[in-house]
Protein backbone atom coordinates (compact mmCIF):
# COMPACT_ATOMS: atom_id res chain seq x y z
CA UNK A 1 0.00 0.00 0.00
CA UNK A 2 2.86 2.39 0.81
CA UNK A 3 4.42 1.94 -2.64
CA UNK A 4 1.04 2.44 -4.31
CA UNK A 5 0.38 5.65 -2.38
CA UNK A 6 3.94 6.87 -2.90
CA UNK A 7 3.63 6.29 -6.64
CA UNK A 8 0.36 8.22 -6.73
CA UNK A 9 1.71 11.12 -4.69
CA UNK A 10 4.89 11.24 -6.76
CA UNK A 11 2.93 11.37 -10.01
CA UNK A 12 0.66 14.13 -8.68
CA UNK A 13 3.69 16.13 -7.53
CA UNK A 14 5.49 15.73 -10.87
CA UNK A 15 2.51 16.71 -13.02
CA UNK A 16 1.69 19.65 -10.74
CA UNK A 17 5.21 21.07 -10.92
CA UNK A 18 5.31 20.63 -14.69
CA UNK A 19 2.02 22.53 -14.92
CA UNK A 20 3.42 25.30 -12.72
CA UNK A 21 6.58 25.70 -14.83
CA UNK A 22 4.50 25.67 -17.99
CA UNK A 23 2.28 28.39 -16.55
CA UNK A 24 5.27 30.52 -15.55
CA UNK A 25 6.73 30.17 -19.04
CA UNK A 26 3.52 31.38 -20.70
CA UNK A 27 2.45 34.04 -18.18
CA UNK A 28 1.05 36.40 -17.14
CA UNK A 29 2.87 36.21 -13.82
CA UNK A 30 0.57 38.83 -12.29
CA UNK A 31 -2.31 36.35 -12.46
CA UNK A 32 -0.45 33.07 -12.06
CA UNK A 33 1.26 34.02 -8.78
CA UNK A 34 -1.92 34.65 -6.76
CA UNK A 35 -3.81 31.83 -8.47
CA UNK A 36 -1.24 29.14 -7.63
CA UNK A 37 -0.67 30.57 -4.15
CA UNK A 38 -4.35 30.08 -3.32
CA UNK A 39 -4.01 26.27 -3.41
CA UNK A 40 -4.78 26.25 0.33
CA UNK A 41 -8.43 26.92 -0.50
CA UNK A 42 -8.59 23.58 -2.36
CA UNK A 43 -7.05 21.71 0.58
CA UNK A 44 -9.39 23.44 3.01
CA UNK A 45 -12.44 22.58 0.90
CA UNK A 46 -11.43 18.91 0.67
CA UNK A 47 -10.80 18.79 4.43
CA UNK A 48 -14.30 20.09 5.10
CA UNK A 49 -15.99 17.80 2.57
CA UNK A 50 -14.12 14.53 3.15
CA UNK A 51 -12.60 14.78 6.64
CA UNK A 52 -15.58 16.65 8.10
CA UNK A 53 -13.38 19.25 9.80
CA UNK A 54 -16.10 21.80 10.43
CA UNK A 55 -14.70 24.89 12.19
CA UNK A 56 -16.68 27.56 13.95
CA UNK A 57 -17.92 30.51 11.86
CA UNK A 58 -15.36 32.78 13.56
CA UNK A 59 -12.48 30.45 12.65
CA UNK A 60 -13.75 30.29 9.06
CA UNK A 61 -13.64 34.09 8.89
CA UNK A 62 -10.08 34.10 10.26
CA UNK A 63 -8.93 31.46 7.76
CA UNK A 64 -10.43 33.35 4.83
CA UNK A 65 -8.88 36.56 6.18
CA UNK A 66 -5.42 34.98 6.16
CA UNK A 67 -5.74 33.53 2.65
CA UNK A 68 -7.32 36.68 1.20
CA UNK A 69 -4.59 38.85 2.73
CA UNK A 70 -1.90 36.66 1.22
CA UNK A 71 -3.50 36.75 -2.25
CA UNK A 72 -3.90 40.54 -2.03
CA UNK A 73 -0.26 41.02 -1.03
CA UNK A 74 1.18 38.81 -3.76
CA UNK A 75 -1.15 39.92 -6.56
CA UNK A 76 -0.53 43.61 -5.86
CA UNK A 77 3.22 43.04 -5.95
CA UNK A 78 2.96 41.16 -9.24
CA UNK A 79 0.81 43.81 -10.92
CA UNK A 80 3.28 46.65 -10.39
CA UNK A 81 4.71 46.73 -13.93
CA UNK A 82 2.23 44.55 -15.80
CA UNK A 83 -0.48 45.49 -18.26
CA UNK A 84 -3.10 42.78 -18.36
CA UNK A 85 -4.01 41.38 -21.77
CA UNK A 86 -7.46 40.30 -22.78
CA UNK A 87 -7.86 36.83 -21.25
CA UNK A 88 -11.39 35.83 -22.20
CA UNK A 89 -11.29 32.08 -22.99
CA UNK A 90 -12.00 31.06 -26.55
CA UNK A 91 -14.69 28.62 -27.61
CA UNK A 92 -12.08 25.96 -28.35
CA UNK A 93 -10.61 26.27 -24.85
CA UNK A 94 -14.03 26.07 -23.19
CA UNK A 95 -14.87 22.99 -25.25
CA UNK A 96 -11.56 21.38 -24.29
CA UNK A 97 -12.13 22.08 -20.57
CA UNK A 98 -15.66 20.64 -20.67
CA UNK A 99 -14.49 17.47 -22.45
CA UNK A 100 -11.57 16.92 -20.05
CA UNK A 101 -13.78 17.50 -17.00
CA UNK A 102 -16.36 15.08 -18.39
CA UNK A 103 -13.72 12.42 -19.02
CA UNK A 104 -12.25 12.93 -15.54
CA UNK A 105 -15.66 12.73 -13.89
CA UNK A 106 -16.58 9.55 -15.76
CA UNK A 107 -13.29 7.86 -14.87
CA UNK A 108 -13.56 8.93 -11.21
CA UNK A 109 -17.13 7.62 -10.95
CA UNK A 110 -16.13 4.28 -12.47
CA UNK A 111 -13.14 3.89 -10.15
CA UNK A 112 -15.20 4.85 -7.10
CA UNK A 113 -17.91 2.30 -7.93
CA UNK A 114 -15.36 -0.46 -8.58
CA UNK A 115 -13.47 0.13 -5.32
CA UNK A 116 -16.71 0.28 -3.33
CA UNK A 117 -17.77 -3.04 -4.88
CA UNK A 118 -14.42 -4.56 -3.85
CA UNK A 119 -14.96 -3.43 -0.25
CA UNK A 120 -11.87 -1.19 0.00
CA UNK A 121 -11.55 1.18 2.97
CA UNK A 122 -13.30 4.47 2.29
CA UNK A 123 -10.23 6.62 3.00
CA UNK A 124 -8.21 4.68 0.41
CA UNK A 125 -11.08 4.98 -2.06
CA UNK A 126 -11.01 8.77 -1.76
CA UNK A 127 -7.22 8.75 -2.02
CA UNK A 128 -7.33 6.68 -5.22
CA UNK A 129 -10.17 8.65 -6.81
CA UNK A 130 -8.59 12.04 -6.11
CA UNK A 131 -5.18 10.85 -7.32
CA UNK A 132 -6.61 9.43 -10.54
CA UNK A 133 -8.73 12.53 -11.18
CA UNK A 134 -6.03 15.16 -10.73
CA UNK A 135 -3.44 13.10 -12.64
CA UNK A 136 -5.80 12.61 -15.59
CA UNK A 137 -6.75 16.29 -15.57
CA UNK A 138 -3.15 17.54 -15.52
CA UNK A 139 -1.88 14.91 -17.97
CA UNK A 140 -4.55 15.84 -20.53
CA UNK A 141 -3.60 19.49 -20.22
CA UNK A 142 0.13 18.91 -20.52
CA UNK A 143 -0.25 16.52 -23.46
CA UNK A 144 -3.01 18.16 -25.50
CA UNK A 145 -2.77 21.92 -24.93
CA UNK A 146 0.65 22.24 -26.69
CA UNK A 147 -0.88 20.58 -29.77
CA UNK A 148 -3.80 23.01 -29.67
CA UNK A 149 -1.36 25.92 -29.33
CA UNK A 150 0.50 24.85 -32.46
CA UNK A 151 -2.72 24.51 -34.38
CA UNK A 152 -4.95 27.33 -33.11
CA UNK A 153 -3.35 29.44 -30.38
CA UNK A 154 -0.59 31.52 -32.00
CA UNK A 155 -1.13 34.99 -30.52
CA UNK A 156 0.28 36.32 -27.27
CA UNK A 157 -3.11 36.73 -25.65
CA UNK A 158 -3.98 33.12 -26.34
CA UNK A 159 -0.61 31.94 -25.03
CA UNK A 160 -1.38 33.76 -21.80
CA UNK A 161 -4.81 32.15 -21.73
CA UNK A 162 -2.99 28.84 -21.72
CA UNK A 163 -0.72 30.16 -18.96
CA UNK A 164 -3.70 30.92 -16.74
CA UNK A 165 -5.13 27.50 -17.62
CA UNK A 166 -1.95 25.77 -16.43
CA UNK A 167 -1.84 28.03 -13.36
CA UNK A 168 -5.31 26.87 -12.34
CA UNK A 169 -4.19 23.29 -12.93
CA UNK A 170 -1.17 23.84 -10.66
CA UNK A 171 -3.43 25.30 -7.97
CA UNK A 172 -5.70 22.24 -8.13
CA UNK A 173 -2.67 19.95 -8.13
CA UNK A 174 -0.96 21.49 -5.11
CA UNK A 175 -4.21 21.68 -3.16
CA UNK A 176 -5.03 18.05 -3.87
CA UNK A 177 -1.47 16.87 -3.22
CA UNK A 178 -1.35 18.38 0.26
CA UNK A 179 -4.75 16.96 1.12
CA UNK A 180 -3.59 13.52 -0.04
CA UNK A 181 -0.49 13.88 2.13
CA UNK A 182 -2.70 14.67 5.11
CA UNK A 183 -4.88 11.67 4.35
CA UNK A 184 -1.88 9.35 4.04
CA UNK A 185 -0.30 10.74 7.22
CA UNK A 186 -3.35 9.82 9.29
CA UNK A 187 -2.89 6.15 8.40
CA UNK A 188 0.83 5.68 7.63
CA UNK A 189 2.59 8.34 9.70
CA UNK A 190 4.34 11.56 8.60
CA UNK A 191 7.63 10.16 7.27
CA UNK A 192 6.95 7.16 5.04
CA UNK A 193 4.49 8.80 2.58
CA UNK A 194 6.86 11.72 2.00
CA UNK A 195 9.90 9.56 1.39
CA UNK A 196 8.01 7.33 -1.03
CA UNK A 197 6.42 10.27 -2.85
CA UNK A 198 9.72 12.13 -3.27
CA UNK A 199 11.42 8.98 -4.56
CA UNK A 200 8.76 8.37 -7.20
CA UNK A 201 8.56 12.08 -8.06
CA UNK A 202 12.30 12.18 -8.79
CA UNK A 203 11.95 9.00 -10.86
CA UNK A 204 9.05 10.39 -12.92
CA UNK A 205 10.81 13.71 -13.54
CA UNK A 206 14.00 11.91 -14.59
CA UNK A 207 12.02 9.79 -17.07
CA UNK A 208 10.30 12.93 -18.38
CA UNK A 209 13.63 14.75 -18.78
CA UNK A 210 15.12 11.81 -20.67
CA UNK A 211 12.07 11.48 -22.91
CA UNK A 212 11.94 15.21 -23.68
CA UNK A 213 15.75 15.40 -24.11
CA UNK A 214 16.00 18.21 -21.56
CA UNK A 215 19.40 19.91 -21.79
CA UNK A 216 21.54 20.90 -18.84
CA UNK A 217 22.06 17.61 -17.00
CA UNK A 218 25.73 17.50 -17.96
CA UNK A 219 26.26 21.12 -16.92
CA UNK A 220 25.55 20.51 -13.21
CA UNK A 221 28.78 21.01 -11.29
CA UNK A 222 29.82 19.47 -8.00
CA UNK A 223 29.65 22.79 -6.14
CA UNK A 224 26.01 23.14 -7.18
CA UNK A 225 25.06 19.79 -5.66
CA UNK A 226 25.23 21.28 -2.16
CA UNK A 227 22.64 23.92 -3.02
CA UNK A 228 20.43 21.31 -4.67
CA UNK A 229 20.69 19.05 -1.61
CA UNK A 230 19.86 21.99 0.69
CA UNK A 231 16.76 22.83 -1.35
CA UNK A 232 15.63 19.21 -1.20
CA UNK A 233 16.26 19.07 2.55
CA UNK A 234 14.22 22.22 3.16
CA UNK A 235 11.41 20.79 1.04
CA UNK A 236 11.35 17.55 3.03
CA UNK A 237 11.53 19.32 6.41
CA UNK A 238 8.71 21.67 5.46
CA UNK A 239 6.53 18.84 4.19
CA UNK A 240 7.16 16.71 7.29
CA UNK A 241 6.21 19.69 9.46
CA UNK A 242 3.03 20.09 7.42
CA UNK A 243 2.19 16.41 7.84
CA UNK A 244 2.75 16.48 11.60
CA UNK A 245 0.52 19.53 11.93
CA UNK A 246 -2.17 18.11 9.66
CA UNK A 247 -2.70 15.21 12.06
CA UNK A 248 -4.36 17.75 14.35
CA UNK A 249 -6.16 19.91 11.78
CA UNK A 250 -5.71 19.78 8.01
CA UNK A 251 -7.90 22.85 7.66
CA UNK A 252 -5.74 25.01 9.91
CA UNK A 253 -2.38 23.85 8.55
CA UNK A 254 -3.53 24.25 4.93
CA UNK A 255 -4.41 27.89 5.54
CA UNK A 256 -1.16 28.69 7.35
CA UNK A 257 1.08 26.77 4.94
CA UNK A 258 -0.28 28.75 1.99
CA UNK A 259 1.50 31.80 3.41
CA UNK A 260 4.87 30.67 2.03
CA UNK A 261 4.90 33.36 -0.75
CA UNK A 262 4.99 35.92 2.05
CA UNK A 263 8.59 34.95 2.87
CA UNK A 264 10.23 36.19 -0.38
CA UNK A 265 7.97 39.24 -0.16
CA UNK A 266 9.35 40.08 3.31
CA UNK A 267 12.92 39.39 2.14
CA UNK A 268 12.42 41.93 -0.64
CA UNK A 269 11.14 44.53 1.83
CA UNK A 270 13.74 43.99 4.57
CA UNK A 271 16.85 42.93 2.64
CA UNK A 272 16.44 44.67 -0.73
CA UNK A 273 14.60 47.73 0.63
CA UNK A 274 11.76 47.38 -1.86
CA UNK A 275 8.89 49.83 -1.51
CA UNK A 276 5.44 48.39 -1.03
CA UNK A 277 2.07 49.97 -1.71
CA UNK A 278 -0.94 50.53 0.52
CA UNK A 279 -2.85 47.41 -0.66
CA UNK A 280 0.19 45.29 0.22
CA UNK A 281 0.28 46.79 3.71
CA UNK A 282 -3.43 46.04 3.99
CA UNK A 283 -2.90 42.44 2.91
CA UNK A 284 -0.03 42.01 5.37
CA UNK A 285 -2.18 43.45 8.14
CA UNK A 286 -4.98 41.01 7.30
CA UNK A 287 -2.52 38.13 7.53
CA UNK A 288 -1.17 39.25 10.90
CA UNK A 289 -4.66 39.78 12.34
CA UNK A 290 -5.82 36.41 11.05
CA UNK A 291 -2.82 34.54 12.44
CA UNK A 292 -3.11 36.23 15.86
CA UNK A 293 -6.79 35.34 15.94
CA UNK A 294 -6.09 31.73 14.99
CA UNK A 295 -3.43 31.39 17.68
CA UNK A 296 -5.89 32.65 20.30
CA UNK A 297 -9.19 31.15 19.16
CA UNK A 298 -8.26 28.49 16.60
CA UNK A 299 -8.42 25.46 18.88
Amino acid sequence: MLLCMGCGLGLVSSLTNLSLYRALALGPLALISPVTASYGLITMALAVLLLHEIPSPFVIILLLLVVTGMILTISTAAKEHVAFPRLMPSRQMLTFVVLVLGLTGAAATTLFAMLCWLGVNMWFIWFSVLTESICLLLACGLALVPMLERGQYRWSDNQQQSGVFFGIGAMLGFGTEYFLLSLATRHLGPIQPIMASRLFSALFLFIYARYQHVAGWGEIQLKQCGSIALIGLCDVIGTVSYDIGSRESTLMVAALSSLYPLLPFLVGVVWYRERIKLPQWAGTGMIVCGMVGLSLFGK
